[in-house]
């Protein structure tokens, strides 16, 4: 309930106030009265009122002096001035004061509720508001880790820049994208005995990733411009920004330099195979993805320079043909997929990579067997940060067994179906909780602002997740897609709205939150079966 604290030194005013005023049906208490500013400050400051009626001229402390005292104090207080005509400008001081309303005395009982009102509807927008923006700060700290890893990834696919999210999080993480140029450096590694001995687990292969992983963010905080960009299996991207006014070789050798470094620590530290490949230099940071592409070509060369472990662009300009690329990108959206429990979009990404590796040249079966490894040590790093393995959904897993069993592509992807479904099933129950508050969050704000302008990517960006991500946990929780759900909130309330017959169609179709009347009709009509005027008759 509401609370209000009532100060005026005269006490019929007091008493009539208290006695005539319908203050429950407003909602409000009024849990103190004072008569004068004095008094007045020691109820305030005891009662935390929403709601302060006051007077202006009181003795010991007058209402003005009072107020004053209030707001450097920090008091948000709604205030209503009730007082004599001839202090009107007297009163006037009172609007740098955030007074909501004057009522010169003697008020009717009509005003001053109307007053009242007013102010009880200020306090409900202002607390929505507060809620919102606290439940805004609590979904961004719980989001933060993979709003960090989103806006960093998503430097390396084209277009990202552009986007409103990226604009907001490099803003709210205080990141300056601007006056760099940038290039990609990526590090591959393997456990020399990885494809060699059937003692390995592909949990093994997870834990040689986060000992690589640890080097690698260890080494990017203590370097400036350095950025773990993507983190897969086996397979690290890092960006490496220089500033504008270094020469474009300058940068690159700080690239190669960065590169080499990683280099020796990894094979060092963790006797493992490494490589490491410098993509182009990047002019601005929406050229970031053309480096990230040259550094996957280059890796995709390796196998052609057995006796180097750093690739540069120069190494491969004399070859008249490159091997294979592997798909990194097609299969870890295929792990991303099923990580999020989004069965629909597996299927799809399978099918999407097997359209790619049937693509140009076909693979071998070596190369096959060579993506199934890569597959699984993403899928095993993935499940690893939940405190789970592959064991966990198939006993006596044995990825050495299975390989021997792929005669084509056919095979690999029907087993890379039986591997990560069942995965991605268990996945969409563990995550339905995970994101719970968020989706909660955006159905009320729906409803609170469905006639306005909310698309996916606004709601992104309050929420600081990426639309893609967004998108997807939403279908996942509610079963709908986040625009037929705004559509079906809409049409519910135009609906209401109808029945009443308070209010023409094309009213209705604005405050709904449509301009074009005849659009809002015809989708009136497929939501209901009707148009909007046979049910306004």
């Amino acid at each position: 309930m509401i609370k209000a604290v009532i100060v005026d030194d005269d006490m019929t005013t007091l008493q009539g106030l208290a006695r005539s005023v319908r203050w429950e049906q407003f909602g409000i208490r009024v849990v103190g009265t004072a008569i004068n500013g004095k008094e007045g400050l020691e109820q305030i400051e005891a009662h935390r009122p929403d709601i302060i009626l006051t007077d202006i001229y009181m003795p010991v402390m007058n209402g003005i002096e009072m107020l004053k005292a209030l707001r450097e104090a920090g008091n948000t207080a709604e205030v209503i001035i009730l007082s004599g005509y001839e202090d009107f400008k007297y009163a006037q001081s009172a609007v740098k004061l955030r007074v909501n309303d004057y009522l010169s005395k003697p008020a009717t009982l009509d005003d001053i509720e109307r007053v009242l009102k007013e102010a009880v509807d200020q306090i409900s927008k202002r607390d929505a508001v507060e809620k919102e923006e606290r439940e805004l700060r609590e979904l961004l700290a719980y989001h933060l880790p993979t709003t960090k890893r989103q806006l960093l990834k998503g430097l390396l696919e084209p277009g990202f820049c552009q986007t409103g999210f990226f604009r907001k999080v490099s803003e709210y993480l205080k990141l300056d994208f601007t006056g760099q140029r940038y290039t990609v450096v990526l590090i591959e590694f393997f456990a020399g005995r990885e494809r060699l001995s059937h003692r390995h687990r592909p949990n093994d292969l997870a834990l040689f990733a986060y000992a690589v992983q640890n080097i690698v963010e260890e080494l990017a905080a203590r370097k400036d411009g350095v950025y773990v960009a993507d983190f897969q299996r086996n397979l690290l991207s890092i960006i490496v920004a220089a500033p504008l006014h270094l020469k474009q070789e300058r940068a690159r050798r700080q690239a190669v330099q960065v590169a080499q470094e990683l280099l020796d620590h990894v094979r060092d530290l963790l006797k493992l195979q490494v490589w490491a490949a410098v993509g182009s230099v990047a002019e601005q940071v929406g050229d970031i993805p053309k480096s990230y592409a040259a550094a996957v070509d280059l890796l995709a060369s390796r196998e052609k320079f057995s006796e180097k472990q750093l690739l540069l662009q120069e190494d491969v300009r004399e070859l008249a043909a490159t091997v294979p690329r592997r798909p990194i990108e097609s299969y870890q959206a295929v792990v991303d997929a099923m990580m999020l429990g989004q069965e629909e979009l597996v299927e799809t990404c399978i099918d999407e990579l097997t359209r790619v590796l049937r693509e140009g040249k076909a693979p071998s079966i070596n190369d096959l067997r060579e993506f199934a490894i890569d597959i699984v040590g993403i899928v095993s790093l993935a499940l690893h940060e939940h405190g789970l393995q592959i064991e966990h959904f198939r006993a006596n897993f044995s990825i050495y067994k299975e390989l021997e069993l792929f005669c084509g592509i056919s095979d690999f992807s029907g087993w890379l179906r039986d591997l990560l479904i069942p995965i991605c099933r268990a996945m969409h129950e563990r995550s339905s909780h995970k994101h719970r508050k968020t989706i909660d969050f955006i159905k009320r704000y729906v409803q609170q602002h469905y006639a306005e302008d909310i698309t996916l990517d606004l709601i992104a960006e309050k929420v600081y997740l990426t639309r893609n991500y967004l998108s997807q946990i939403f279908k996942q929780e509610t079963g709908e897609n986040y625009n037929s759900y705004l559509t079906r909130v809409r049409m519910e309330k135009a609906k209401e709205l109808l029945l009443t017959g308070n209010y023409k169609v094309f009213e209705i179709s604005q405050i709904v939150g449509y301009k074009n009347n005849a659009y809002f009709s015809q989708l009136f009509k497929k939501h209901t079966g009707y148009y909007p005027s046979e049910l306004n008759k």
